[in-house]
């Protein structure tokens, strides 16, 4: 896939200038495996095991699309030691939020965010608002995924 001169991809307020990275995120997050993986991660560190049960992937698959994920710097990770001393890594997701927006006059944008990017909507108090760099703007603003509304931060 190319993206057009208008299309951008924005990982955690950095825009992704090459194209062929641009490119590897979305066919990452068009990925039902890896979106699978990226949710079941979200809200705590998991062993590849642990995913593995949870999102009914083979191990061997989830180590390959870990492996994209973190290339990418979807996944965080950590290591973790068993009751038996034997050393294992767990993940989390870094992608909290990803919002694709669309929109004929301006520059399309896909928008990556992670947790620490999370807001509340000053219009209807969901906790479902993200901050993302504005180059129209030039400077940070705020989206709600939840009502829509759009505000420039101070």
């Amino acid at each position: 896939m190319n993206l057009d001169m208008d299309m951008k991809v924005i990982l955690r307020g950095r825009t992704i200038q090459d194209e062929s990275t641009a490119d590897a995120i979305f066919k990452i997050l068009g990925d039902k495996c890896s979106r699978k993986l990226l949710e079941a991660a979200m809200d705590s560190h998991k062993s590849a095991q642990q995913l593995s049960i949870e999102c009914k992937i083979p191990i061997p698959l989830v180590y390959k699309k870990l492996q994209r994920l973190k290339d990418y710097n979807l996944v965080q990770i950590s290591g973790a030691v068993s009751e038996d001393g034997r050393k294992y890594a767990q993940y989390k997701s870094k992608a909290h939020a990803i919002m694709i927006i669309l929109n004929g006059r301006y520059p399309s944008q896909t928008v990556v965010l992670d947790s620490d990017d999370l807001v509340h909507c000053i219009g209807c108090e969901s906790v479902n608002c993200g901050l993302y760099y504005d180059e129209r703007y030039n400077g940070m603003r705020s989206v709600c995924y939840a009502c829509g509304a759009n505000w420039p931060e101070s």
